[in-house]
């Protein structure tokens, strides 16, 4: 069996309520018709013919027979008084109820009893039904005569007539609404998700260019939002494995065509074995290097990376780091400017916190012209231990600022091979920051130099 779309299973649930709305009014109109109306004028005909027999007891038969000339002219209330309640097993002698008999044999026994009856039965010459009340009038134990009275319940159906004509109207525009609205509802719920499948099924055929106009603040347009921001963060994840796929070709295609042409120079005998040695040591390095970070990135980029997290002294650490960075500081005569706080202690990785610090002096080594000084710090945040390392170096440029971070990203893109490095250092460093729950800011002023601040959560003893 087909399964039904989202479009008739609204559809169906607007007939359905609309069906259970139309038995709802019925059963009201049933109710308010059978049980309160009828009820209330059979209750009227009761009162009526309790003052009518209170009358034949205690007043003159001129005044009861007058009174109830007064009740059949005043009220449309009809009254058979009979003082031979065996008239009312036949139809005579009133000609109303010719050829048929009022009471039945047991509703005469009951009528003996003196007990009142009220019943609704079929009037041949009226061609309708009647609601009757039928009162005995006993004296010493015998039923001396009897109270008929009766009302058409032609004469009831019409006074309620307003009543079903108003329930009926608004059943119409009850069912008119729900139409209306459900057609709405329904376009306003399958139209979107028509859009989100369309949308949905290019995004999973490598399309993710595609959005969703939706409009509105309910929870299909924050679906359909939703759908937008993953179709964007897709084709960002896109453009970024593209270029990242580009940018490794690039890397590794630059020291094959030095491998290759050094190899084809040494064939002709242009180079020497040493010169060709070197090269493939160097180029080999780089490749080496390169992969090194790549798996190094793609693990921080991982969740699963476990960060062995433990009380970290930051200004031994940056001690340690300088003593092996020392030769290099020598070769080009940089001061360093201390200002470290021994009591700060972070809660972190100490191999990868190293290789963050490592990383950060490297490059303002690296870009600092000789006989410079790069200042280093270390002081206690609030709830966080803080390293700046500053430099005096060419800086960067204020648009560039931004996006230094990336993978493969490089200032000035014609030194990639002289700078030696592999553009992926200052993205390990950032997921190594993020890994922490830390944060890493960059200022820098191009020709001036640049000042680095990273945040490390401190350790809670």
């Amino acid at each position: 069996m087909k399964p039904l779309s989202i479009r008739n299973k609204i559809w169906l649930t607007i007939i359905s309520v609309s069906v259970l709305t139309i038995l709802l009014m019925g059963g009201i109109s049933y109710y308010l018709y059978q049980t309160l109306y009828i009820e209330k004028q059979t209750e009227m005909l009761l009162k009526q013919g309790q003052a009518l027999e209170q009358i034949y007891f205690e007043e003159s038969r001129e005044n009861f027979s007058d009174r109830l000339n007064w009740l059949e002219g005043s009220s449309e209330t009809s009254v058979i008084f009979t003082d031979d309640p065996m008239q009312l097993a036949s139809g005579a002698p009133f000609d109303s109820f010719a050829d048929e008999n009022l009471i039945t044999f047991g509703e005469r026994q009951e009528l003996l009893k003196g007990e009142t009856l009220t019943f609704t039965k079929f009037h041949t010459g009226l061609n309708q039904e009647i609601r009757a009340v039928v009162i005995p009038l006993i004296v010493d134990d015998r039923l001396e005569a009897v109270i008929f009275l009766y009302m058409p319940l032609t004469a009831i159906v019409e006074a309620f007539q307003p009543i079903r004509t108003l329930l009926l109207v608004g059943m119409f525009l009850l069912i008119i609404l729900l139409t209306f609205v459900g057609t709405k509802m329904t376009n306003r719920i399958v139209q979107p998700i028509k859009q989100m499948e369309i949308v949905a099924k290019d995004i999973a055929q490598g399309d993710f260019s595609k959005r969703l106009s939706l409009k509105g603040e309910d929870e299909i347009a924050s679906l359909g939002r939703s759908i937008n921001k993953m179709s964007s963060n897709l084709d960002e994840v896109d453009r970024n494995r593209r270029e990242f796929l580009g940018n490794v070709s690039h890397e590794l295609r630059t020291p094959i065509s030095y491998l290759k042409g050094y190899s084809e120079a040494l064939d002709e005998g242009i180079i020497t074995t040493e010169k060709y040695t070197e090269t493939v040591r160097k180029e080999t390095d780089r490749m080496n290097h390169l992969v090194h970070d790549l798996l190094d990135l793609a693990q921080l980029e991982g969740d699963s990376y476990p960060i062995n997290k433990e009380p970290v002294i930051l200004a031994e650490l940056v001690k340690e780091v300088l003593d092996r960075l020392r030769l290099k500081l020598e070769d080009k005569n940089l001061l360093t400017e201390l200002q470290l706080d021994e009591e700060v202690v972070v809660n972190g990785d100490y191999g990868r916190l190293d290789q963050v610090v490592d990383n950060l002096l490297s490059n303002a080594i690296k870009y600092t012209p000789d006989d410079r000084t790069i200042r280093i710090s270390v002081a206690e945040g609030e709830d966080k231990g803080v390293l700046k390392i500053e430099d005096e170096g060419i800086g960067i440029p204020e648009e560039d600022v931004p996006y230094i971070f990336e993978r493969f990203y490089r200032v000035e893109k014609a030194r990639t091979r002289k700078s030696g490095g592999t553009g992926l250092g200052l993205s390990i460093v950032q997921q190594i920051i993020n890994k922490h729950d830390g944060d890493i800011m960059v200022d820098s002023k191009l020709g001036r130099g640049t000042l680095v601040t990273v945040e490390i959560p401190l350790f809670k003893f």
